[in-house]
């Protein structure tokens, strides 16, 4: 609760909550990537939940039924579940260190194929087969890093959903995800009175963001915006290996 994890929370999550309002995505990558710079790994993420639940209920809450989306998604999102509890499982029994360049690792690896348009196309007819598989190692990722389900983001982007359709996808699967995480969390006892106090006071910077993420969806170019974004998840990235490999 000193002044300087404070400060560090504030900024992540001011960061992330603009993100979050701007593209519909980003906001536990961002917060986990910059506090990770200022908190270990085991004391960042528990302050991810409750603005990460609140964001992704504000995002389902979109034009269109909900219904459909959960039919055709529930066996990535069931998968997702088994991954992130057993990634949550990993996290406290790995070196921190080894697992902060984990996910700086991730974060580039996302940031570079989204920032250098990298095509990925995945046909309705493969769902059976490979939204299991994506949905597991993304929940595993997930619960060992920090980084909420990037791969099932890329996936759902690659089945080329239309944008209002995949936001509320996209929501519905992190928030899913969430809940399930902070279920695993509390088992391994890292939900503590702390975690649930910072996590609550994290989500005033968040709103905060999200509504100054709006605005900018408004002003400036989608392209332009989310290119700034990926640059700064290299960066984010890049430091966290740094600090992995020092």
């Amino acid at each position: 609760m000193d002044p300087t994890t404070l400060i560090a929370i504030a900024v992540a999550f001011l960061v992330a909550g603009t993100v979050k309002g701007g593209v519909g995505m980003g906001l536990p990558t961002i917060a986990v990537a910059i506090m990770g710079a200022a908190l270990g790994l085991r004391e960042a993420i528990p302050v991810l939940m409750v603005p990460s639940i609140i964001a992704n209920i504000w995002q389902i809450m979109g034009p269109g039924s909900i219904g459909p989306l959960i039919r055709r998604f529930w066996p990535i999102n069931l998968f997702a579940c088994i991954g992130i509890w057993l990634g949550t499982l990993v996290l406290f029994r790995v070196d921190p260190i080894l697992l902060s360049g984990l996910l700086g690792l991730v974060v580039c690896s996302y940031a570079l194929i989204n920032l250098f348009a990298v095509e990925i196309r995945a046909s309705r007819r493969t769902e059976p087969l490979l939204s299991p598989a994506v949905g597991l190692v993304s929940g595993v990722l997930t619960g060992v890093t920090g980084t909420l389900l990037l791969p099932v983001l890329v996936y759902l982007q690659a089945l080329g959903l239309e944008k209002d359709e995949f936001i509320q996808a996209a929501g519905l699967t992190l928030l899913v995800g969430t809940v399930v995480w902070a279920f695993a969390l509390v088992g391994e006892g890292a939900m503590t009175g702390t975690a649930w106090l910072l996590s609550t006071l994290a989500l005033a910077p968040t709103l905060l963001g999200m509504a100054l993420g709006r605005w900018c969806r408004d002003r400036i170019p989608s392209t332009r915006f989310r290119q700034g974004v990926y640059v700064l998840l290299v960066l984010l990235g890049l430091n966290l290996i740094r600090k992995a490999l020092v």
